[in-house]
């Protein structure tokens, strides 16, 4: 792996695309399952390679292509930055994709000590979090403003299923934003993300850390690698966490473990095969009511839970995959992926009981208001009333996957051309539940913090609805070098989601087939910049959310747009990676309950947008000091709604869940060989909850600090986290009903052996 005093990553990617002599022979696609590769006519003729730049030695300009590739795919674990991706699918390098991609490397994730996908996220500028929307639990993630639920991947196949990531085998994080149907079919308004897992390599290395903290923070983790012959190796990755909250009650029991078995690699065939399971048995943790249009600062470190709460899920996924890499240089990856998901939630919601605001006193009943409590913060005592409620539901998935894609380059009538193409079969299956009886959580008192006595648990657990959809889908894109600096991109994919929803009322059926595109126009005029513009589509099925009512069981989907033009450069010999967007995210049919539609659909007249311009900055400045940070200003708009008076009142305000303003900056400094520093912040200005834009519900804005100090000594690395320094009270997740505080002061201590 290069280190900081080596030659630079993108100076040496650029001596092998110098030294890339043969031609990549074309392939034609077959819809279905997968591709047929049919050679095409004719001689192939050897591609001359260009002349070594001035003052360059020509050995490096004979440096094997694979050789190259293999120095950028290693940065991963010592280096914040990366070059190459394959959120675009396919490997590329990141100046070649054109739109906004942000990487976050396992380097920071280990320097951060970031265990879930949501602490991850903290790292994105664009990015806010729900708080069990529309009843949905797991990782809820807003993107220029737009919901994620469905857009969440791992190694490129959808991951929608509702669970708490955890980052122990993930080897980066990949976020790319704007419309993206073309490559993933339904969802991706606002972008997508995807979690790309640790594969095995051919090198013995093996790792455990332990990591301690306050609140009983306790991490075990181990990543295993060994080589099993001469192109084979199994990696296994374990953790164990368990951790008590800052707020006085709720916990987390997680555990999990990753096995892949992988043979041929580097070979023409290459295989692998593994698992993944992950669980926890965690106390949720629901936050608190608004009061008086502000989330309740005084209640971060209070919990009124109940010994009875729990969140119980698992998420269990096995696969296969084959890449075939043909001589010609293209590559065929077939993936084969089978996951089972449970959830099973009973948590407990709570808040001040309604005061009148004549009244000066405190409450005397119980009961949750209809609108704005009215209490003054002045007059909450130990006797305040707490009023209690409960979130409980159940489901299953199983969520089966087939999915083929192409890479390979060739030349057709003197042009260049970059092909990806694919195809991909999906069965969705989800089953939930409702529980009835469940009994009332008594009220308490601000007093009595930290949880109540159990309840006997007397409800009663009853099949709600069933959900199964099939989905097919076919695309291919073309990138075309017109010239050495300019290339054009054009994409088309086809999709046909269909789905039969069973409910106590009676079932439901829809079916939809939808085209997406993509068109892209890159200039490259030196190999340390590339400018580009791009225009994207994408779609939202109805029952994309496994889920169907009367209505939305006749309406077609939703449509967004993207456009976006920005900027990426290579600085300080390729080590630095800058980059620059100014973009619009629009979704222009949108569905709306407006008082005159139809009987029996939804119309698709809303619409609203994002504006907005980003910049990030990623790698060494020099060989000392390293950096990861971006900033994204958005401005959301409601455009136009249903005409309601409720509907209209929200047309020209700020969607939910999009501020203006999201920024992070982290940097460390090598203060000598064996002693590192580091420190940085993030944050987001205010925002509304989502679906609430007329009410007077908003969060402040925030930024909080965190600090690092390690220490490396041979194989051993000792590192201290000091998590948000200065105590910062803020609302990390937003809710209509009420807000989930972000984590309050916290080191962590990591002990961390490489044998």
């Amino acid at each position: 792996m290069p280190s900081a005093t080596s030659p630079s990553r993108r100076s040496k990617r650029y001596c092998g695309r110098r030294t890339t002599a043969p031609m990549l022979p074309l392939g034609a696609i077959a819809a279905g399952f997968g591709l047929a590769l049919l050679p095409m006519s004719g001689a192939v003729r050897a591609q001359v390679a260009a002349p070594p730049a001035h003052g360059e030695k020509a050995a490096e300009t004979t440096l094997p292509a694979v050789k190259v590739q293999a120095a950028a795919e290693a940065t991963g674990k010592a280096a914040y930055q990366a070059v190459t991706t394959t959120v675009g699918k396919g490997r590329q390098e990141l100046r070649d994709i054109p739109q906004s991609v942000t990487v976050i490397t396992e380097k920071l994730i280990d320097d951060k000590n970031l265990d879930t996908l949501k602490a991850a996220l903290h790292s994105v500028p664009g990015i806010a979090f729900e708080a069990g929307e529309g009843g949905a639990i797991g990782d809820l993630v807003r993107l220029r403003g737009f919901s994620t639920r469905g857009d969440i991947y791992l190694d490129g196949l959808r991951d929608i299923a509702q669970y708490n990531r955890d980052t122990f085998n993930q080897d980066r994080i990949e976020v790319l934003r704007g419309s993206a149907s073309m490559l993933y079919g339904r969802g991706s308004t606002g972008g997508i993300i995807n979690q790309v897992s640790k594969q095995p390599l051919l090198v013995n290395q093996n790792e455990v850390a332990f990591t301690a903290g306050t609140d009983r923070y306790y991490r075990l983790t181990g990543d295993f690698n060994l080589v099993t012959g001469q192109n084979a190796a199994l990696r296994v990755n374990v953790m164990k966490t368990d951790a008590d909250s800052f707020r006085n009650g709720p916990s987390t029991d997680r555990r999990g473990i990753a096995p892949t078995f992988q043979w041929g690699i580097g070979t023409a065939d290459e295989f692998s095969v593994g698992a993944y399971h992950l669980e926890y048995d965690d106390v949720p943790d629901y936050g608190f009511r608004w009061l008086n249009g502000r989330p309740v600062n005084a209640a971060v470190d209070r919990w009124y839970g109940t010994k009875s709460d729990y969140q119980d899920d698992s998420a269990t996924q096995f696969f296969f995959s084959h890449l075939h890499r043909f001589a010609g240089g293209g590559q065929l990856k077939t993936t084969v992926r089978d996951g089972h998901y449970k959830r099973d939630l009973w948590s407990t919601t709570a808040g001040f009981a309604a005061v009148p605001a004549a009244s000066s006193g405190l409450a005397t009943a119980c009961s949750y208001p209809t609108g704005t409590v009215t209490t003054p913060i002045a007059s909450i005592s130990d006797s305040s009333l707490i009023c209690r409620g409960s979130q409980t539901r159940a489901a299953k998935d199983r969520h089966r996957f087939v999915q083929t894609d192409y890479s390979g380059k060739f030349e057709w009538f003197g042009l260049k051309n970059d092909l990806l193409a694919g195809a991909e079969y999906a069965n969705e299956q989800t089953t939930t539940y409702s529980y009835s009886g469940t009994p009332a959580k008594a009220p308490v008192t601000w007093a009595a913090t930290g949880g109540s006595a159990a309840l006997d648990d007397a409800r009663v657990r009853n099949r709600n609805t069933e959900f199964n959809a099939d989905s097919y889908s076919a695309y291919m894109q073309d990138t075309l070098s017109l010239t050495p600096q300019w290339k054009l991109i054009a994409g088309l994919r086809y999709d046909r989601f269909s789905a039969d929803y069973e409910r106590v009322a009676g079932p439901l059926s829809r079916t939809d087939t939808v085209w997406s595109r993509r068109f892209g126009v890159l200039y490259q005029p030196t190999p340390v910049v590339s400018w580009y513009a791009s225009y994207g589509t994408s779609f939202n099925a109805s029952g994309d959310l496994y889920q169907f009512d009367p209505t939305s069981a006749n309406t077609e989907p939703e449509k967004s747009r993207n456009m976006e033009v920005g900027a990426k450069w290579d600085l300080a010999d390729g080590d630095l990676s800058l980059r620059a967007a100014l973009f619009r995210t629009e979704k222009y049919n949108e569905r709306n309950t407006d008082i005159d539609q139809a009987s029996n659909a939804f119309l698709l007249s809303g619409k609203r947008h994002t504006d907005g311009v980003e910049f990030e900055a990623v790698g060494r400045i020099t060989p000392a000091l390293e950096v990861f940070g971006g900033i994204a200003w958005m401005k959301g708009r409601i455009d136009a709604a249903g005409s309601s008076a409720a509907s209209q009142a929200s047309v020209g305000k700020t969607p939910g869940l999009t501020p203006k303003i999201t920024a992070n900056l982290w940097a460390t400094w090598r203060l000598s060989p064996n002693w590192r520093i580091g420190a940085g912040a993030d944050g987001m200005s205010s925002r509304k909850p989502a679906l609430a834009e007329t009410g007077i519900n908003r969060a402040p804005g925030y930024a909080k600090v965190d600090a690092l100090v390690e220490y490396v000594t041979g194989p051993y690395t000792v590192r201290l986290n000091l998590k948000n320094l200065f105590d910062k009270v803020y609302a990390d997740g937003l809710y209509r009903g009420f807000t989930v505080p972000g984590e309050t002061r916290a080191a962590q201590l990591t002990l961390a052996a490489t044998f």
